[in-house]
């Protein structure tokens, strides 16, 4: 069972560092339902394997939430 765990890792970091879109961030909502529709996992899943991969879930300047990588987590 873990060894699919971090399968789950790796599907999503390898499906984000293949979009354009998402290198310098991931809208929560849209772009969560999004990934977890292309890979197959649950919202929450992606968002656990975000963490994972040092993605941090901040607000930014339009008050939006994003996960950023290396973002400062609080």
């Amino acid at each position: 069972m873990a060894r699919r765990k971090d399968l789950h890792a790796v599907d999503l970091d390898t499906y984000i560092s293949k979009n354009s879109r998402f290198k310098s961030f991931v809208y929560d909502r849209r772009e969560i339902r999004t990934i977890a529709d292309n890979l197959g996992f649950k919202t929450d899943r992606v968002r656990t394997e975000l963490r994972k991969l040092g993605y941090c879930l901040i607000k930014n300047n339009n008050g939006r939430m994003v996960w950023k990588r290396d973002g400062v987590c609080i």
